[in-house]
């Protein structure tokens, strides 16, 4: 049976329908390029565009290669720092870092980008 933790949820943009559970003690880093642990390159609603569209697509490259990184330390402790020029917004402000210590009381909000929405919830097991 899994843990309880703490989820990311895509809601809009390529990552919407996605979740990414987050370990204990670890980070996950969040952007366009390949060798993020949440790339939009590999999101489903991104492998579904043509190659002609992908290079239309410009909401896309307002997401910075290496965007975010989420780092799980404890149900009292998240830390979402911002890797990017665009910028992160958690629950409508810009941020550089910000610590999450209410993550069972309250879903957070998290734009990167134009478009690219994720919810950050608790998730019992």
């Amino acid at each position: 049976m899994a843990e309880s933790s703490p989820i990311l949820v895509g809601v809009e943009g390529f990552v919407v329908g996605e979740e990414f559970q987050l370990e204990h003690g670890k980070s996950l880093i969040v952007g366009r390029s390949r060798s993020c642990d949440v790339s939009l390159r590999h999101c489903a609603k991104w492998l579904q565009l043509d190659p002609e569209e992908r290079d239309l697509e410009q909401d896309f490259k307002t997401v910075s290669r290496k965007h975010m990184r989420v780092t799980y330390y404890n149900v009292n402790s998240i830390e979402i720092e911002d890797l990017s020029s665009n910028g992160t917004f958690v629950d409508g402000k810009r941020i550089d870092r910000i610590l999450i210590s209410d993550i069972k009381e309250k879903q957070h909000e998290i734009l990167l980008g134009t478009q690219e929405r994720f919810r950050l919830e608790w998730k019992e097991a």
